[in-house]
């Protein structure tokens, strides 16, 4: 699948199956693939090219990516992320992520989670409204982390180069918009 191709949900769910790993840049451009050893120490948010010429993304640029095909074809949609909150002062760099993006678009009166970053669960999944969807895909991740409570909270951007922490402090500071 190419991207120029691209014409549906189910095409960017092709597309990035077809081209986009699980992985991330570090802070020396070195890509990691199925590795989050260092995770807190060297992670970067990737631009939108650097996912698309290295062919890899954590949770945060895949949803960036499929979020700007999404509005590439005009179809509304929201990105997400949930996670167990940590503070500013959080800083310990060798504890695990706890912390999933996720996007959610509008078709025929529907809302659907397209995901592709959790292998796990890639597909498209189709809920009644954005609320019942929220609560679908958060309960999933309460249950991973054995049952400790998640906030939700929309985002709008992924600002290229943000450490894991200066990513998760964005997010805090969308408090108006998190999802209870």
């Amino acid at each position: 699948m190419n991207i120029d191709n691209i014409k549906t949900p189910e095409d960017i769910l092709e597309f990035m199956k077809s081209n986009i790993k699980y992985g991330w840049l570090d802070i020396n451009s070195e890509e990691h693939i199925g590795n989050m050893k260092n995770f807190r120490k060297l992670y970067r948010t990737s631009s939108l090219e650097e996912t698309l010429s290295h062919n890899i993304g954590t949770c945060i640029e895949q949803v960036y990516l499929m979020h700007t095909l999404l509005d590439k074809l005009n179809i509304p949609n929201k990105m997400f992320c949930t996670r167990i909150y940590e503070g500013e002062d959080f800083n310990d760099l060798d504890s695990d992520e706890h912390m999933h993006c996720f996007v959610l678009f509008e078709r025929n009166d529907k809302v659907y989670q397209l995901e592709h970053p959790n292998w796990e669960r890639v597909g498209i999944y189709e809920f009644n409204n954005e609320q019942d969807a929220i609560a679908s895909i958060n309960d999933y991740y309460i249950n991973m982390a054995g049952g400790k409570a998640r906030p939700v909270t929309q985002f709008y951007d992924v600002e290229k180069g943000l450490s894991f922490k200066e990513f998760n402090l964005y997010i805090n500071s969308l408090d108006s918009t998190k999802v209870k």
